[in-house]
């Protein structure tokens, strides 16, 4: 039986790794290192978050899929399939932001040009106060920039613990860091016009906005929010032999949260499932955190942390994730 998986991002490498006859197919030539971004846009150094893939993956672009007829049309050919596993990742939605000029942060590509940005920028915006945003605000104001953290919520982190959330918010203030909470934004021209006043910013980066990418509907699969729906299984709810799996999946009537953690477990299960072993899709957040600053801090098991051990987890879910693609380069 032949399997595509369409993606090598940490679920489609986790789907890769059950069963390494199957065929990956990515535009990319290197895996993203999401926990990195933020180091690359201190640093300038790509390496930080771009590994490189194993040679055996075909680099192609996903034009889209003939279900019908069981082929995946690529700018490389067309690739026939028995089993197809959808793990294309996420996008930034920047259509709610009315504006050209609003830097996304992505992938490596993204943070290099917020890196040469920066160099003609003396204050930056950044909209929205979730993890990358908070990471990259504490970033942005050690490297001496005057930086504005524009937040819809009223706190920050809000899916994580109250301490988190406190802990965020004295850390960046501490660092002179302007939060802004419960602030809409309406509109970035000049100005950066919220619901809560007006700021003006050099550059302006959002790091808010995920959704699943664009070609899930394109293809005309059932979605949401641009996540391709599927059921406890991860099989989609429209074609019994594709499934999906990472963050351009939800399952149906219920929600996954977009995370690393949850995208190598829903890679493992969609492979395992789509090799025949039918079994329901459940995930554990086991932990959430983040650097600010020099200051390592989230959540471990639904308890707040912070420090050393906080610093260890961190780095211990970098090293996993290194060492699952050099694995997949070595089978």
């Amino acid at each position: 039986m032949k399997v595509v998986i369409l993606g090598s991002g940490f679920a489609g490498i986790s789907a890769y790794l059950k069963n390494p006859s199957s065929v990956v197919i990515d535009k990319e030539d290197y895996f993203t290192l999401t926990h990195r971004l933020v180091d690359v846009v201190e640093r300038g150094d790509r390496s930080l978050a771009a590994i490189p893939l194993p040679k055996k993956f075909l680099r192609a672009r996903v034009r889209g899929v003939d279900f019908k007829r069981k082929k995946v049309i690529t700018s490389e050919g067309d690739v026939e399939y028995d089993k197809l596993i959808i793990s294309l990742g996420f996008e930034q939605d920047t259509s709610k932001v009315k504006a050209r000029n609003v830097m996304k942060l992505e992938n490596v590509e993204d943070a290099l040009k917020i890196r040469e940005a920066l160099g003609k920028a003396k204050s930056v915006a950044v909209l929205g106060g979730g993890t990358l945003g908070v990471e990259l605000s504490g970033a942005l104001a050690k490297m001496g920039k005057k930086v504005f953290l524009i937040e819809a919520q009223r706190r920050l982190l809000s899916f994580m613990s109250q301490e988190s959330s406190d802990f965020a918010l004295s850390r960046l203030q501490a660092l002179g860091v302007e939060v802004m909470l419960n602030a809409k934004v309406d509109s970035v021209g000049e100005l950066v016009e919220t619901s809560s006043g007006k700021v003006r910013a050099d550059l302006v980066v959002l790091t808010a906005g995920m959704r699943g990418p664009s070609i899930i509907r394109e293809m005309g699969l059932s979605n949401v929010n641009n996540r391709m729906l599927v059921d406890e299984y991860l099989r989609s709810v429209d074609f019994e032999d594709v499934y999906g799996a990472g963050d351009c999946m939800t399952v149906r009537n219920s929600f996954v949260p977009m995370s690393a953690q949850v995208a190598v477990q829903s890679g493992e299960r969609a492979m395992l499932n789509a090799l025949g072993e039918e079994e329901k899709f459940s995930y554990k957040q086991l932990a959430v955190i983040l650097r600010v600053g020099d200051e390592y801090f989230g959540d471990l098991m639904g308890r707040f942390v912070k420090g050393n051990l906080a610093r260890l987890v961190k780095d211990f879910g970098v090293y996993r994730a290194v060492k699952m693609v050099e694995k997949a380069s070595l089978i």
